[in-house]
């Protein structure tokens, strides 16, 4: 019994480490977001940044997140498709100034994941109607606002991690 108090107790003391001590590196799931919040700074100003990364089995979204006095920004979105087990860009849109509006990111996100595929799709030669490709994009983007938390998220956490915590240095 006492061993299990011990690896609970080590477990819980660098999921919440006492002020000075250093806490694990994984990424941090924000669940009012709906994405994990990593590479977060504060600048020489004063105001913070982060970056939020949403995914799904077919991509993943990076967002690149400001907080200056009261307001939220939106500085960047980037869409990443799999290669195998590498990320790899397909989309990257910057920001100036544009509060943040998840509405506007979701739409923003299926606009760049619909072109993506637009893109690869004329590539091959196949014609795809505009709307089903759009379709699908929105079915893939609305994947990734899956809680992470619920029973039946069915992603290989163990494969993902790595990938999370690189772009948490």
């Amino acid at each position: 019994m006492a061993q299990i108090a011990n690896i609970s107790n080590s477990l819980f003391d660098g999921l919440l480490p006492t002020f000075g001590t250093r806490g694990n590196n994984l990424p941090v799931w924000n669940e009012g977001q709906k994405m994990f919040i990593s590479s977060e700074y504060e600048s020489a100003s004063g105001n913070r940044y982060y970056k939020g990364l949403r995914f799904c089995e077919q991509l993943v979204v990076v967002e690149t997140v400001g907080l200056y006095h009261t307001w939220t920004y939106i500085d960047g979105l980037e869409i990443y498709v799999f290669d195998e087990r590498k990320p790899k860009l397909v989309g990257k849109r910057q920001y100036d100034k544009t509060f943040y509006n998840t509405d506007f990111i979701k739409e923003q996100t299926t606009q760049m994941v619909s072109d993506y595929l637009q893109g690869q799709i004329k590539l091959q030669n196949v014609n795809v109607p505009a709307l089903r490709i759009s379709e699908e994009a929105k079915a893939v983007v609305e994947r990734s606002y899956k809680s992470f938390l619920s029973d039946d998220f069915g992603h290989n956490m163990q494969d993902m991690i790595p990938l999370l915590c690189a772009s948490n240095q």
